[in-house]
């Protein structure tokens, strides 16, 4: 089969199974940081200065594993970040392969009005210097370190993770679902991620709801002001990438939370389109909420939900990806591995509207271990029979 007819078969395939039109077999997912380089015997850190090379050691392992589309691979940042400027939050062990994240949280907890009178005064005027005082000390340093650091995200963003995505689907046939530059910021996931951190939030929560809540009515214009200023565009999917909502109670997700992202969904699904989201953690105890929106407007990706559980919640009204659990996968054997992924099918396959994926990206080397590649043949092979 050419190059051409494998990508008319898999994309083909996938958009059946995500529009529920008689998909011929289960569509697997990618949903990954860099691991794939793992599989090449290579680090990440020896190749990403070379787009030819870090395309090709995160593109190989589709010679010998099937996959039909793709929700993520790759990095946004590159490492010479942290040769550029000082702190960083992103970068890779000392594994060369596994991105690690450090929560760096500058804003205190009596600065909620500041926040929300004006966001972008108060990170500019307020936060940044407070992280990287030389910025606002030294001009010359300032000018440099800025368009470096410009430089890095855009060799990241486009050379490494786009391109990326081009050879999965030129000469593999995989499909890239989401648009990372669709990508939608929910208000209280700002705070959590930027401004105030993983302790910090939860305790405004509890304290200060009000302040949040005011703050967020502020990061909503700000943050999310090109989502709706912008024409819908119905693929590939616009895209979130949740954080604090599960550890959130289920009154404190409907009542600040879910109205930030029903007003995105049902802005993008009243234009044709659909949004894909990474349900981190587990959502069970709020997955009632995506009734109150279009039915099939949201592909989910589960992480620590169960699929069985989740398919009866919501099998019938939203897309449902994910159910083969990576952190098991390398320890099992080969027989065992081919009864997990019968399983996965066997609950996620009835009705349609589902995608095959791991609950975890793969980050690190032992993830993309010959069990993974297993799987995914298998789950191919299985279902095209049933």
């Amino acid at each position: 089969m050419d190059k051409a007819e494998l990508f008319k078969l898999k994309n083909g395939n996938l958009m059946k199974a995500i529009h529920r039109g008689g998909a011929d077999y289960v569509p697997t997912m990618v949903a990954s940081s860099c691991a794939q380089v793992a599989y090449t015997g290579q680090k990440v850190t020896d190749v990403i200065g070379d787009p030819a090379a870090y395309i090709k050691a995160m593109t190989d392992v589709y010679q010998v594993m099937w996959c039909d589309g793709n929700t993520f691979a790759g990095t946004l940042f590159h490492d010479g970040i942290e040769n550029i400027i000082s702190p960083v939050q992103n970068f890779f062990g000392p594994d060369g392969i596994t991105p690690e994240h450090v929560q760096l949280s500058y804003m205190k907890e009596d600065e909620y009005d500041e926040l929300a009178q004006d966001p972008n005064a108060f990170v500019s005027e307020v936060l940044l210097p407070r992280k990287y005082p030389r910025l606002f000390e030294d001009r010359e340093y300032a000018k440099e370190t800025i368009r470096k650091v410009a430089e890095n995200k855009a060799y990241a963003l486009g050379a490494l993770f786009m391109g990326t995505g081009q050879v999965m689907q030129e000469e593999y046939g995989i499909t890239t679902i989401c648009n990372f530059g669709g990508v939608f910021m929910n208000p209280v996931d700002v705070i959590f991620d930027y401004f105030r951190g993983f302790k910090g939030s939860l305790i405004d929560l509890r304290r200060q709801p009000e302040k949040v809540k005011a703050a967020c009515a502020s990061l909503r214009k700000t943050f999310n002001a090109h989502t709706y200023a912008t024409p819908v565009v119905e693929f590939p999917y616009p895209c979130h990438m949740t954080h604090i909502a599960p550890y959130m109670k289920p009154k404190q997700f409907m009542e600040i939370y879910w109205p930030y992202e029903k007003e995105w969904i049902d802005y993008i699904s009243g234009g044709g389109g659909k949004v894909w989201i990474m349900c981190e953690g587990s959502w069970k105890n709020v997955f009632d909420a995506f009734k109150e929106v279009q039915k099939d407007s949201c592909i989910l990706h589960l992480d620590d939900d169960d699929l069985a559980e989740t398919k009866k919640t919501l099998g019938d009204y939203q897309i449902l990806e994910g159910g083969l659990k990576l952190g098991s996968l390398y320890i099992k054997s080969e027989e065992e591995v081919k009864d997990e992924v019968r399983k996965v099918i066997d609950t996620g396959a009835p009705g349609e509207g589902f995608l095959l994926c791991t609950d975890k990206a793969w980050l690190s080397a032992t993830d993309m271990s010959q069990n993974l590649i297993k799987a995914y043949n298998f789950a191919h092979e299985y279902s095209s029979k049933h």
